[in-house]
C-alpha cells in the first residue's frame, strides 16, 4: 500500500529541501532586517493506533504507527509595506505492520505588498502531500480511493483596490494541480480560475458584496470541464460574541461524464454560510456549502458539505477541542451518493512552558456506493514542543 521506494525518496527529498530552505531563509532575513520578525518552530511526536487507518474493506486492517512532525513558521517584515509569511510541515509516519511508511507535508508562502493606502498586491504558493486519514473530508475524492496520497500545488495572485474607506474591489487568479500517485481511479487534474469581487461596508456590523468566478479544469488524458458562478455575499456581526456570513448565487457548469462519455451543461444553485460564537475562552463555528469543486474524477464534482468546530479553554493549562465534518457528492457510475464523515475529540494540556500533551480520538467513515461502508477509530497521543525566536 505504501508508495515505492523511489517515489518515497523523491517526495521526502522535495519536502525536506523545501522546509530546510524556507527555514534557513527565514532565519537569515530575520537576522538581517531591523523590522520586527518572528520565527517559530514546533516538533510533534505521536503514537497512533487504528483498526482500519485507510478505510478499506479487507481483513486484518488494525495497526499502530509512530509519527514525527516538524512545523516551521516565519512572519517577516521585509520593509514597512511588505510582509512575507511562511508556514510549513514535514512529517514521517511508520506503520508497525502491512502499510509501510509515508512522508507527508505542507508549505504555504505568502507575500503582501501595500503600494499605498488604496492598492495592495499579494501572491501565495502552497504545496500539500496528504494521507486519507488526515484529510478525509477535504474532498470527495477520498471516498473513491482511500489508499491514495493526494499531492496538491496551488499558486495564486490578487490585487485589491480600495477607492474609499468602505469599498474594496479584488481581482484574483490562480493555477492548481492535483495528483494521486499510484491511484488507478483518480487522475491528475489541472485547473485555472479567475475571479472579481466588490465589497461595500454599509455599517460597523454589515458588509455586502458581489463576486464572479470562472474555473477551467482539465484531466490528464481526458476532457475539459468549466464552471462560471455569480454570487451575492454578506458578512454581519450580530453581537459582541456572534457573527456570520453567507454566499448565495448560481453556477453554470459544463461537465464530462467519464462513464457515459457525454457532456452535460446546466445551471444550479450554489452557496455557503457560516455562523460563529466566540465568548471568552470558547470558540464555536458551524459552516455549510454546496457547489462544484475541482476533482480527480472528471475534473469537477458538485459537493455538499457541513461541519462544526468547537474549542474551549477549561483552565490555564488545558484546552478541549472537537470537530465534525461531512461531505457528499453523486459520482458518475455509482448508484448512490458517495459520502465521507470525520469527527474527533482532543485535549491539549500544557506540561511545561513549551511542552504540551495532546491525546485525541477520531472516528472516520466513508461510503463509496450503496452497501459499501468502511469506518475506523484512530487513537492518538502526542507530545508537542513549541518554541519561538523573534
Amino acid at each position: 500500500m505504501s508508495s515505492s521506494f523511489p517515489n518515497r525518496f523523491v517526495a521526502s527529498s522535495r519536502l525536506i529541501a523545501i522546509g530546510l530552505l524556507a527555514l534557513v531563509l527565514a532565519f537569515f532575513l530575520a537576522a538581517k532586517s531591523d523590522a520586527q520578525n518572528v520565527v517559530t518552530l514546533e516538533f510533534d511526536t505521536n503514537v497512533l493506533v487504528s483498526d482500519n487507518p485507510f478505510l478499506t474493506t479487507e481483513k486484518e486492517r488494525a495497526t499502530g504507527a509512530v509519527e514525527l512532525v516538524a512545523r516551521p513558521r516565519a512572519e517577516l517584515k521585509l520593509d514597512p509595506r511588505t510582509d512575507l509569511d511562511f508556514t510549513g510541515e514535514v512529517g514521517f509516519r511508520q506503520y508497525s505492520r502491512r502499510y509501510g511508511n509515508f512522508v507527508t507535508g505542507r508549505s504555504d508562502l505568502q507575500l503582501r505588498h501595500r503600494r499605498n493606502e488604496h492598492l495592495t498586491v499579494s501572491g501565495r504558493a502552497t504545496y500539500a502531500r496528504d494521507l486519507v486519514s488526515d484529510s478525509l473530508t477535504d474532498s470527495i475524492d477520498f471516498a473513491i480511493d482511500t489508499r491514495s496520497i493526494r499531492e496538491g500545488i496551488d499558486a495564486r495572485t490578487s490585487v485589491a483596490w480600495s477607492p474609499n474607506a468602505t469599498t474594496t474591489i479584488v481581482g484574483d487568479g490562480g493555477w492548481r494541480r492535483l495528483r494521486y500517485p499510484g491511484s488507478t481511479l483518480l487522475d491528475t487534474t489541472k485547473a485555472y480560475d479567475f475571479g472579481l469581487a466588490a465589497n461595500k461596508r454599509l455599517s460597523e456590523k454589515l458588509t455586502v458584496g458581489v463576486q464572479a468566478n470562472r474555473t477551467l479544469s482539465h484531466v490528464l488524458g481526458g476532457e475539459d470541464t468549466s464552471l462560471t458562478s455569480l454570487n451575492a455575499t454578506a458578512v454581519r456581526r450580530f453581537s459582541a460574541h456572534w457573527y456570520g456570513g453567507t454566499q448565495l448565487g448560481i453556477e453554470w457548469s459544463k461537465l464530462y461524464d467519464p462513464i457515459s462519455m457525454t457532456r452535460e451543461g446546466r445551471a444550479r444553485f450554489n452557496g455557503a454560510a457560516h455562523l460563529c460564537y466566540e465568548p471568552e475562552r470558547t470558540s464555536a463555528c458551524l459552516r455549510s456549502a454546496i457547489g462544484s469543486e475541482v476533482s480527480g474524477l472528471g475534473g469537477l464534482q458538485r459537493e455538499f458539505s457541513v461541519g462544526v468546530d468547537i474549542r474551549h479553554r477549561i483552565s490555564e493549562f488545558g484546552t478541549v477541542n472537537a470537530e465534525a465534518d461531512y461531505r457528499r457528492a453523486h459520482l458518475p457510475g455509482y448508484d448512490a451518493s458517495a459520502r465521507v464523515f470525520a469527527s474527533s475529540v482532543g485535549y491539549e494540556h500544557r506540561i511545561r512552558r513549551n511542552v504540551y500533551l495532546t491525546p485525541s480520538v477520531a472516528y472516520l467513515q466513508r461510503n463509496r456506493r450503496a452497501g459499501e461502508k468502511a469506518d475506523a477509530f484512530i487513537f492518538r497521543i502526542g507530545l508537542s514542543i513549541r518554541g519561538a525566536r523573534s
